[in-house]
């Protein structure tokens, strides 16, 4: 089956191929520190098309068969239901084309089960066997209930994968995946689902990467909403849900944002330039550097980054994760949210129109209303992975496991990271396993003194 799209790694010699490991070659390529720094955060990287490697780049190969939707642009957020919902069936229609067997990675989410959903409906009017494979924990926000009451409105498939059932995967977390460091905390859970997808007969599986960015809405949209219907922005402040709700949600979402419309170009730049990615209280030297630069790149890119949503690094970010797990699990990954024309479709909508019904997602709830249970349809959170972290690294090891590379010595030796403030933050994690922030902070930093320890021991 030939991939719907994937990265291309360009190398020093003009080589170019789908897999870093095969760009580098074997060679022992001098590092790319600024990439390295950006791999210690749990977030985007900061340069678009850097790999770990100095002279080696990644391009994103975007292109789609699956065509605009084409007619007039949506007038009302009943329109843009309408009109979402038919450019998600044709994603989905356009994923599962030329398959006989597919998977859905769904837990009990909003987005994948309507990704289930829309694909089990498909599936069955063209002939193609679909099911669902999970992860299956609890914690917060427990998925389980959920996607119990998909199973049954469905009458689909479920095959369900525990937490230590991945418990091998955790050497793809010590050493890296494709010449590069593996730092997704759940990657190795997921890894499992996906060849366990694979070995009951699915030849791709889908996945609701990139919903969270496409359809979830931003409160502070209603500023924007307010220019031209206050009394409509103020009720939808003070009736929201599904967010985090601050103190005053009518100063927050409203008031502020509507401020900021208002302000001059040259202020919004000022903010800009004094801005600055939150520093880590491990960051050595090296990153505060690295970190710096990335911020005036983003600056110089603003235009870019205004007029292309995959030009924002963490959508590459996202491809980039999707295709190391691809490549361990060995199956293809297909992800109808990260479509192009998906993409322009949602860019086309009024932002406070995704708020629909005064809920996260309300727009979307909408789109897929009649595909899914009541009790999907009016669920407000989310699923934490706290627990399902847990249970994997406890069976694979537990701390003892990752304890060696807390002293960090290639990161400190390149500058990267202070080690004997990430040696605090590690006991602090130890202490509070189920703590998603420490999670975050520390797991990173292992995955990426793993993979440079790896790579020395290979040299």
């Amino acid at each position: 089956m030939v991939p719907r799209h994937g990265f291309r790694f360009h190398a020093p010699d003009a080589h170019t191929t789908s897999r870093l490991e095969e760009a580098v070659g074997g060679r022992a390529l001098p590092l790319d520190v600024v990439t390295l720094a950006s791999r210690l955060l749990f977030a985007a990287p900061p340069v678009e098309g850097a790999t770990p490697y100095v002279g080696v780049r990644a391009s994103y190969d975007r292109s789609m068969e699956l065509d605009e939707l084409g007619g007039a642009r949506a007038r009302s957020p009943a329109d843009a239901a309408v009109r979402l919902r038919q450019m998600l069936e044709r994603a989905v229609a356009h994923a599962l084309d030329g398959t006989a067997r597919a998977a859905v990675l769904a837990g009990g989410g909003l987005d994948s089960a309507a990704l289930l959903a829309l694909a089990h409906r498909w599936g069955r009017e063209n002939g193609v066997s679909v099911f669902a494979v999970a992860l299956d924990f609890g914690g917060k926000g427990d998925d389980r209930p959920y996607l119990a009451a998909l199973e049954r409105h469905l009458g689909c498939e479920v095959l369900r994968v525990r937490p230590e059932d991945a418990s091998g995967r955790i050497e793809l977390f010590l050493r890296g995946v494709d010449a590069a460091p593996f730092t997704w905390p759940s990657g190795g859970m997921e890894v499992e689902a996906l060849a366990r997808a694979r070995a009951n007969g699915a030849e791709v599986v889908l996945t609701g990467v990139g919903a969270d960015e496409l359809v979830d809405g931003e409160p502070r949209s209603l500023g924007r909403l307010a220019l031209r219907a206050p009394r409509a922005a103020l009720r939808s402040a003070r009736v929201m849900r599904g967010f985090a709700r601050p103190s005053s949600p009518v100063v927050a979402w409203v008031a502020r944002p509507l401020l900021s419309a208002l302000a001059p170009a040259a202020v919004h730049r000022w903010r800009s330039r004094r801005a600055r990615t939150p520093l880590p209280l491990w960051a050595g030297p090296a990153l505060r550097a690295s970190l710096d630069a990335g911020h005036r790149s983003q600056e110089r890119r603003s235009s870019t980054l205004e007029t292309s949503m995959w030009a924002l690094p963490h959508h590459e970010h996202l491809a980039w994760i999707r295709h190391q797990e691809d490549l361990a699990a060995g199956i293809e990954c297909r992800q109808p949210f990260l479509e192009a024309h998906v993409r322009a479709l949602v860019a086309e909508f009024e932002p406070s129109w995704l708020l629909e019904g005064g809920i996260r997602r309300g727009l979307f709830r909408e789109a897929v209303r009649d595909l899914l249970p009541n009790v999907l349809l009016e669920r407000e959170d989310k699923a934490g992975f706290e627990d399902g972290l847990r249970r994997f690294l406890m069976a694979a090891g537990g701390f003892d496991v990752l304890r060696p590379l807390v002293s960090v010595t290639e990161l400190a030796s390149l500058g990267l990271v202070d080690p004997r403030v990430l040696a605090e933050a590690f006991d602090a994690f130890e202490r509070a396993p189920d703590d998603g922030e420490h999670w975050g902070n520390v797991s990173p930093v292992l995955a990426v003194e793993g993979f440079l320890r790896a790579r020395s021991e290979a040299a």
